[in-house]
């Protein structure tokens, strides 16, 4: 995913319409040690940086149900890369003063969108949401400019500090048989949670449609996936009904639900 977010970046600094100056810069990724004399003139962003952004960590599992299954998926890691981007003019008369022109028109280019811009991601990243942020910062590694540019072998020069987050899958998803009934005991009586899909005839979910206990007179209505559920039913044979509109099914359920069995409900 780093590469993916190498590319990206690459696409963005190549993006049409730049500062001529800017738009004639190669691209690169090197670590600048000394001596790191670029044979054009070039951006560098070196990647010295790479930890999951505490700040944006979420514990709480993504669950979904799909038909009679549900699919738990933990949620992705926040990753920030930081980058030290740097500009190295090449072949002009007064390289400080286009070293500050370049290092600035990179500085307006990045603080001009707060997230790399869809257009430009590549692989794994499209489609990220939340998508892929870009910020300006001072990472604690930094607070010693001089020590940093000592530790990579090289003396101080201007320089942006760009960090950017993205997410990482950390596990693969986990799929489940969906739990169609469960139940609790309440004074010596075992209750029962029960749950079911209501489709059509083609087995689209249909959502809006009322499902009725008939006898018990407790009724639900189902989700936009077909989902509904009833809760504190009784152990036996009950039927349930499922009304859309002209639509109208019954079925005969037993509650717990033998096995293999289970309280969807399908339109003919």
């Amino acid at each position: 995913m780093i590469r993916d977010l190498t590319e990206s970046l690459e696409a963005f600094l190549n993006q049409p319409g730049l500062p001529t100056e800017l738009a004639a810069a190669v691209v690169r990724f090197d670590r600048p040690s000394e001596p790191y004399t670029p044979t054009e003139t070039t951006i560098n962003l070196f990647l010295f940086d790479v930890r999951e952004n505490l700040e944006l960590r979420n514990n709480e599992p993504i669950t979904r149900r799909v038909g009679m299954q549900t699919i738990i998926e933990r949620p992705p890691l926040r990753v920030t890369c930081t980058y030290l981007v740097t500009a190295w003019p090449v072949g002009g008369l007064d390289l400080p003063k286009q070293e500050h022109r370049l290092i600035s028109q990179v500085f307006q280019l990045f603080a001009s969108s707060p997230i790399v811009p869809p257009a430009f991601l590549t692989g794994s990243l499209i489609g990220q949401d939340p998508p892929v942020l870009l910020v300006m910062s001072q990472p604690d590694g930094m607070r010693n400019p001089a020590e940093f540019w000592a530790a990579i072998g090289n003396k101080m020069k201007p320089a942006i500090l760009l960090a950017v987050t993205f997410s990482m899958v950390a596990a693969p998803e986990e799929t489940f048989p969906a739990v169609i009934s469960s139940g609790i005991e309440i004074n010596g009586v075992m209750l029962f949670r029960i749950a079911g899909v209501v489709t059509d005839n083609t087995s689209t979910p249909v959502p809006d449609a009322t499902v009725e206990l008939i006898g018990r007179g407790r009724t639900t209505v189902t989700n936009s996936r077909g989902e509904w559920t009833i809760a504190a039913v009784a152990a036996g044979a009950h039927t349930i009904r499922a009304v859309a509109g002209p639509l109208n099914r019954t079925r005969a359920i037993t509650v717990p639900a033998p096995a293999g069995s289970d309280y969807n409900v399908q339109f003919t």
